[in-house]
């Protein structure tokens, strides 16, 4: 049975990093804000891993920050979940960041969500308002597109009113959720590693830590840095404080190489040398967050989440139109966002990744709803000042003048300059309003022209 990564999700304090400390067995304390203990509160501000077993089978349990300005962290560590602990303060019920990260429980884990209701030992009139609150919650997780009968538990943390009944109901339904379940693992493929922190330890080297995405490692094989070009020999592994020879997709890992300046490095992946290549603009199908309520405009600037990275890339909308004369692809060039369509990606600078899934975020857009805009596959890895067969559609409107006695023609005001070349409009079609009673100006009828050929184009 392999090993599982579950996402500890939530809004900013709701509980999420108390609940990892007394969950789990191997705990960590890297997450937390050294700064606080003078009285502050203790905000989680990145990544936190710890682990417990449960049936016989490890599960690493991802504290992610509930905090609006980190959301990069927690679309990050998303990629590599196989199921989620979902917390919400009962008082408050689904937030903002709540309403985020069930976004991404929806794409990674849709049937493997457990929401735990927290602080329930502060609600008045406590069975009313938990009934109220669970109803709520269900009603969300059907709109999230999460399974409705998803587990829901109640509990409190603190120490007045915690007791281990709550964590033995918690055991107890993972292990009916986890029964059986074994998500695909690819350990055929070459490595990859989403490597989330990386530190010296003086005398030894430097160490890396994060999750096997894809293939195997073994000691003495070479990992390469692909976005440094610097390639570094494996001296040792380590998975939760137990030394190992070979790690496993899955599974994660503390790998130790020398000769590495450990602040030179930040997230991303890490690989075997000569496997991930930069790319720098691609092709994408991408399919919309119904919940992001802005409208997208060609050449919009917008972050987006690859791998383990998040960059800005420029968008540009376009829809499949056919195929040209040279037997490529041939797409219409589209003002906005509008489905159904692709997005050509130009990205800022050049990501190391072999992650097709993407996520594109307007992060700059705190407290204005949904920030995740669209998400997507990587369809076609483009060269860099690539062109694509591109065209805009073009049309023309005015209004009829007057209609000629056979009433097969008509003389038509405002569509045209003098000095246009009309032969390449010859042989398109004519529309004509479907409503003209709305059009209807002093006895002026809309016209309007559209191509219908692949004549009238503008090549981009």
């Amino acid at each position: 049975m392999c090993s599982l990564n579950v996402g500890i999700l939530g809004h900013v304090d709701c509980g999420k990093t108390t609940f990892t400390k007394r969950f789990a067995e191997i705990a960590s304390t890297s997450a937390f804000d050294k700064h606080s203990d003078g009285g502050g509160r203790r905000n989680t501000l990145d990544l936190g891993f710890s682990s417990v077993m449960i049936s016989g089978r490890r599960l690493a349990l991802v504290d992610c920050p509930g905090h609006a300005a980190l959301i990069r962290a927690v679309l990050a560590a998303s990629t590599v979940f196989d199921m989620a602990i979902l917390l919400i303060d009962a008082r408050n019920g689904i937030q903002a960041q709540t309403a985020e990260h069930m976004l991404l429980c929806k794409i990674f884990c849709p049937e493997k969500v457990i929401v735990i209701l927290n602080k329930v030992d502060l609600l008045e009139e406590k069975e009313v308002s938990l009934e109220k609150t669970k109803k709520s919650v269900r009603k969300s997780l059907k709109l999230m597109g999460i399974l409705e009968s998803s587990p829901i538990l109640e509990m409190s943390l603190d120490d007045q009113h915690f007791c281990e009944e709550y964590m033995e109901n918690l055991r107890k339904t993972i292990e009916m959720l986890i029964e059986n379940f074994e998500p695909p693992r690819n350990t055929k493929d070459p490595l990859l590693i989403a490597v989330d922190h990386c530190f010296s330890i003086k005398g030894k080297g430097t160490v890396l830590t994060g999750t096997i995405t894809q293939g195997t490692l073994k000691i003495g094989e070479e990992i390469e840095f692909a976005n440094l070009k610097e390639v570094r020999k494996v001296k040792s592994i380590e998975s939760w404080k137990t030394s190992r020879d070979k790690i496993e997709t899955g599974e994660r890992a503390a790998i130790l190489v020398t000769n590495f300046e450990a602040a030179r490095f930040s997230r991303a992946i890490v690989a075997v040398p000569g496997y991930l290549k930069p790319m720098k603009e691609c092709l994408c199908d991408v399919e919309p967050i119904q919940f992001f309520r802005s409208s997208l405009s060609s050449r919009t600037k917008m972050h987006i989440s690859i791998g383990y990275e998040t960059v800005m890339a420029e968008c540009q909308f376009l829809r499949k139109s056919g195929i040209s004369n040279s037997g490529e692809d041939e797409f219409q060039q589209l003002d906005k966002m509008e489905m159904p369509c692709q997005v050509w990606l130009i990205f800022e600078k050049p990501v190391f990744v072999n992650s097709d899934f993407l996520m594109a975020s307007r992060l700059d857009q705190n407290g204005k709803g949904c920030r995740f805009a669209f998400r997507g596959f990587v369809r076609k890895i483009l060269e860099p000042n690539g062109k694509l067969i591109r065209f805009t559609r073009k049309h023309r409107t005015g209004f009829i003048d007057r209609l000629e006695q056979n009433s097969n023609s008509a003389i038509c005001a405002g569509m045209f300059k003098g000095e246009t070349n009309f032969s390449i409009f010859q042989n398109m079609q004519i529309l004509i309003a479907e409503n003209p009673g709305d059009f209807w100006d002093n006895r002026r009828r809309f016209w309007k022209i559209r191509k219908i050929s692949g004549q009238f184009q503008r090549r981009v």
